[in-house]
């Protein structure tokens, strides 16, 4: 038997060798991995055996990746390392059956530039995000948000939420969080109607009380916080992108995102962003959502325009909705 290197603890070296090593020939479905120079895709697994070069990985940071073996390498990960609850579930949502599109599937027919999106916007608010039109009045697309937010943290602020679900007026909270949606026009009348019907219940009122104070004033990380919200909308059959992306984004508008499916799709084809788009609320699209937002952000402060650098998201998610096809001026 050959010596070891002077310093190498055989243990060790066994520990390594057993929990990362060299790839096999074939990657089979459930190898955990991970990509040997994206380090910052974090663990992924393999979501079904390769075909010829061409594999299908999700991963923990950047979701699911489809790559040619002829370019990328791995590494396989066993044992402690291996564990990740975050990426099983990502795995199981990826794999699990959809009552829609699986991905950003059903995209709007027409797909722009981002050269030709800032046209477009300027074409409506030749003043950009400081655009009179833009800031208030009938085209309006920034003050009334603003004033929705107000109103969230006027009438279901941290203290007078607790106040309302210790005397158990979960139905007051139920009409107050309605009446903050009705403040906007970003959530689609049937589906007002629909989180309406589903909140006839003081079942279901209280199930929404508690996990909108959750959502919005929980200590938890935003991911606990978003999927214990959107489960609750799963539950009383309001589970819609809109009203489970609505009430952060309002609170937060500085780091937390609106999506309404379609012209969310279209703003990822513009800028070539696979957001994972699935019609039932999760974690691994919201996040995805972020990224998006956060590219379209960085691409309009590169413009080098002070017209078009983003306050808050409110102006990222209100260029989206202008440059789509769907808009049409009120």
């Amino acid at each position: 038997m050959a010596a070891l290197p002077h310093g190498t603890n055989p243990r060790s070296m066994g520990h390594a060798q057993k929990s990362e090593k060299k790839m096999q020939a074939k990657l089979r479905k459930g190898d955990r991995v991970r990509h040997s120079t994206r380090t910052d895709w974090g663990l992924g697994e393999v979501l079904a055996d390769q075909t010829a070069d061409r594999v299908r990985i999700m991963f923990e940071e950047v979701g699911l990746k489809e790559l040619d073996l002829a370019m990328a390498k791995f590494t396989s990960v066993e044992g402690e390392e291996a564990q990740s609850d975050h990426l099983t579930a990502l795995v199981a949502l990826q794999l699990a059956p959809s009552k829609g599109r699986p991905s950003n599937g059903g995209k709007p027919s027409k797909t722009i530039s981002f050269k030709k999106a800032v046209e477009n916007f300027l074409s409506y608010f030749p003043q950009g995000f400081h655009d009179p039109a833009y800031l208030s009045g009938r085209q309006g697309e920034r003050g009334y948000k603003v004033l929705a937010g107000d109103q969230l943290r006027d009438r279901l602020g941290k203290d007078v939420l607790e106040q309302l679900i210790e005397a158990g007026a979960f139905k007051e909270i139920g009409e107050r969080a309605k009446a903050v949606i009705n403040k906007t026009n970003l959530v689609f009348q049937q589906e007002k109607i629909g989180l309406g019907n589903s909140l006839s219940t003081h079942e279901n009122q209280q199930a929404f009380a508690e996990a909108l104070n959750c959502l919005l004033y929980g200590g938890e990380s935003v991911q606990h916080r978003f999927e214990r919200f959107s489960n609750m909308l799963d539950k009383i059959g309001a589970a819609k992108w809109p009203i489970a992306t609505y009430f952060l984004f309002i609170m937060c508008p500085e780091t937390e995102v609106f999506i309404k499916p379609e012209v969310t799709k279209f703003a990822a084809d513009m800028l070539q962003i696979d957001i994972n788009y699935r019609p039932e609320p999760n974690w691994l699209t919201y996040r995805c959502g972020l990224t998006l937002f956060e590219t379209l952000k960085a691409r309009l402060i590169k413009e080098g325009r002070a017209q078009l650098v983003p306050r808050d998201m409110i102006d990222v998610q209100s260029f989206i909705w202008v440059t789509a096809p769907t808009y049409t001026e009120n």
